[in-house]
């Protein structure tokens, strides 16, 4: 009996977490996304990226070489090369274990997250910054950053795809503040490097956030069979 009372627990109160980070994500997309294209939030914008760069002849990240260099390293967290090699290797091993269930969601939420992080770049169509001499090479639009969303979607959904197979909360709960860690330093990198706006990074983690619990949403009752059979 305790057991299924907890069980009863964890199936009521999860979703609606979900549904408050979802609505709360939602409106802070949208929040930023208004302000991102008002005079003072472009202002705050200047602002901030301004007091992190070495202004003169020929602006660059403010630190010594190697930071810059550090920064252009981990910013491939967000790369898609990077989160694909990552990607592949973590459905690779949900095949071995035959979680089928879950290889299937994670990749939907991967791949269908990373297009909606494009199309939100083509339907805000805003510029770079022009800051900075360029440190590294980008191909797209501005808001939000793809780098801060994609790495965000791509790194919690596999950590919550492997911790779904775990025992102890602890083991589970690091795997999601590894994930939150290197989407934050993926985005960060981004502004650090003056290739981003902050309300980019910052717009770009709300909807990753905002993505991440709607898949959990959609797929919860599809995956409770495995993830019980997985823990058994």
């Amino acid at each position: 009996m305790p057991h299924s009372q907890s069980e009863h627990q964890d199936q009521s109160i999860r979703p609606s977490l979900a549904v408050i980070l979802l609505v709360v994500a939602v409106a802070g997309f949208v929040l930023v996304a208004w302000a991102s294209t008002s005079d003072w939030g472009r202002s705050l914008d200047r602002v901030l990226l301004s007091s992190l760069l070495d202004i003169g002849e020929e602006t660059f990240p403010r630190g010594p070489e190697w930071l810059r260099e550090a920064g252009r390293d981990l910013t491939a967290l967000g790369s898609i090369s990077v989160m694909i090699l990552v990607t592949l290797a973590v459905l690779g091993w949900l095949a071995l274990t035959a979680r089928w269930r879950t290889l299937v969601a994670a990749a939907a939420s991967i791949s269908l997250g990373t297009l909606a992080s494009f199309g939100l770049k083509s339907l805000f169509s805003q510029e770079r910054p022009d800051l900075v001499t360029q440190v590294t090479q980008t191909f797209t639009s501005s808001f939000p950053s793809s780098h801060a969303m994609g790495a965000l979607i791509t790194y919690v959904t596999l950590a919550l795809a492997l911790s779904a197979g775990m025992h102890r909360t602890i083991s589970r709960l690091y795997l999601l503040i590894l994930a939150v860690l290197a989407s934050f330093i993926a985005g960060a990198s981004r502004v650090y490097l003056a290739v981003h706006w902050p309300s980019d990074v910052l717009a770009g983690w709300l909807a990753g956030a905002a993505w991440i619990a709607l898949v959990l949403l959609l797929t919860r009752r599809w995956l409770a069979e495995e993830m019980k059979l997985t823990r058994s």
